[in-house]
């Protein structure tokens, strides 16, 4: 006997669903003017039904209420000036006479008013009536939004945790979720966010250093401060991203210039982010130089530097340790080593001197170039090492004996 084959044929009238969908929008405003003139009238009398309705007759009412009714009440959701009592039955009419519209509107209403415990709770009932299908939402993303529905958790807790330990990116969860951007839903998931996992490289990994920079910037300073603060605290210059730091000193401004805009971090915090700030600066500094050598040199001491003053004219840098200063030329050749205090009286004060600024760059190079190991009084030129052969070696020496005798 031969079996009878049947093939399934499927087709979609996009075109149709295209129209249906702008019908749909134009009757939805139309119904919403509607709702408007009629809530003028007939808004108040419902509402005077339900504050006034024994509890006991509660259920009939329920029952005897239209879809009109049921609209009225969505649309003009989520009447705080009414009592406890009278909100608590307005939810659950609409949980009773539940229509995907009053899931989506409560959704909507719920991302500007975050903390409204009858709005949550009306979210909660939504979430709970449309098991499996709440606003279409993909299944992987919905399961987090189920569970913040069950009992009494806390929706932005329970999603706030899924946003910190999800593989997806936020952007693409928050998308899934249907949160609008620059609402208070997304700002409140974000932050918590942030606040929980920027003492880790977790989220910066999974969305990108420029996304987060850019997360960040969109909080006013209080807030934007408070995550700064986990993110600095949690590290040392060696692990911050120059993006975050780089876009922090933009927003407080440089700390060697305005140490006030910076007292809400440790003190160690702030050492980490100066040396950090010298990291760069010798960074930039050793930028010109055929290799990386001197720089790599130089960044193995921060822990030891105190601060590093780059000059344009000439092309020099003063490196400041506790008692002793290194001045380096931007074209390879020799480093000088001065005592710390005569440095001060007697080498910097001279890049102020209207001689020196009136001369060209060799005679200027020439002024802090000072080899007299007593000038004026003060203890002043150390030692001259020059760049050539196994200079790392030797400096090595030379930092070691320096370190040792001026700290030990």
């Amino acid at each position: 006997m031969n079996s009878l084959r049947f093939f399934v044929f499927s087709f979609t009238p996009k075109k149709l669903v295209e129209q249906r969908v702008l019908v749909q929008t134009e009757f939805s405003d139309t119904e919403k003017n509607v709702m408007r003139k009629r809530s003028k009238i007939n808004l108040p009398k419902l509402l005077e039904k339900i504050r006034t309705v024994s509890n006991r007759s509660f259920p009939d009412l329920i029952a005897s209420l239209s879809r009109m009714d049921v609209l009225l009440l969505i649309y003009e959701y989520p009447f705080h000036e009414e009592s406890n009592e009278t909100r608590r039955r307005i939810n659950e009419i609409l949980s009773s006479k539940y229509t995907s519209l009053v899931g989506r509107t409560a959704w909507h209403l719920f991302q500007q008013d975050i903390k409204d415990a009858y709005l949550q709770d009306l979210v909660k009932k939504s979430i709970n009536r449309e098991r499996g299908f709440f606003l279409h939402i993909d299944e992987k993303f919905l399961r987090p939004l189920e569970r913040s529905a069950e009992g009494n958790r806390n929706i932005i807790k329970e999603l706030t945790n899924f946003l910190i330990h999800a593989t997806y990116k936020t952007s693409q969860i928050l998308s899934h979720w249907k949160v609008k951007e620059g609402s208070v839903l997304e700002d409140k998931l974000v932050f918590e966010m942030l606040s929980s996992s920027l003492h880790n490289d977790s989220i910066l990994k999974r969305d990108g250093i420029s996304c987060v920079a850019k997360i960040l910037d969109k909080f006013p300073m209080n807030e934007y401060k408070s995550l700064i603060k986990i993110y600095i605290e949690s590290r040392d210059h060696k692990s911050f991203h120059y993006e975050l730091l780089n876009q922090a000193i933009q927003r407080l401004h440089n700390p060697t210039d305005r140490i006030d805009d910076w007292t809400f971090l440790t003190n160690q915090a702030l050492e980490q982010i100066n040396r950090w700030l010298m990291f760069n600066k010798l960074k930039k500094f050793f930028d010109s130089d055929t290799n990386s050598k001197r720089f790599d040199y130089w960044k193995r001491y921060i822990d030891y530097m105190e601060s590093v003053m780059p000059l344009k004219n000439p092309f020099a840098a003063f490196i400041y340790f506790k008692n002793f200063v290194v001045v380096e030329f931007g074209e390879m050749g020799a480093a000088y080593f001065y005592h710390k205090e005569g440095f001060e009286e007697v080498i910097y004060p001279r890049i102020n001197d209207y001689r020196f600024k009136n001369r060209g760059k060799s005679a200027r190079e020439s002024m802090l170039k000072e080899t007299d190991s007593v000038f004026s009084g003060y203890e002043l030129f150390i030692v001259k090492m020059e760049h050539r052969g196994s200079w790392p070696y030797r400096f090595d020496v030379k930092m070691r004996d320096l370190l040792i005798e001026f700290n030990g």
